[in-house]
């Protein structure tokens, strides 16, 4: 894969990183309105939450399109480094750091979500099916 294919892959997940600290702060902001019990403010963040969601998705098919324009040897090892390989090389290892930054703070937001959810939906919540 070439220095620029490397970078356009990293950038994306540096984008989506940048999108998800947005959901976290404005998650973040919902719980504290929730623990003063302003549904006035609930509302507003929930409303605001979605536009970087949406963004996310934007950057996610930019990202599906981006790794099928590669050779089927490229999205292998792009494939494998998600599942762990080892980076070869300053541009591997710069995607993994950022793509790692974002599954980490991803699995944060997440598991925000569910608390925020369980409180504002209780039995509703869309995660009240998980066990």
């Amino acid at each position: 894969m070439t220095k620029s294919e490397w970078l356009d892959l990293t950038v994306l997940e540096r984008k989506k990183y940048n999108l998800l600290s947005e959901v976290m702060d404005v998650s973040q902001q919902m719980g504290e309105a929730l623990d003063r019990s302003d549904d006035v403010s609930v509302r507003m963040l929930v409303a605001m939450r979605q536009e970087p969601i949406l963004h996310l998705e934007e950057v996610r098919q930019a990202a599906a399109a981006r790794l099928e324009g590669l050779a089927a040897e490229d999205r292998e090892r792009v494939g494998a480094l998600r599942e762990g390989a080892d980076p070869q090389g300053t541009d591997e290892e710069a995607y993994c750091t950022q793509a790692g930054n974002a599954r980490r703070l991803l699995e944060r937001v997440l598991e925000l979500d569910r608390r925020l959810s369980r409180r504002l939906a209780g039995e509703n919540s869309f995660y009240a099916q998980e066990k």
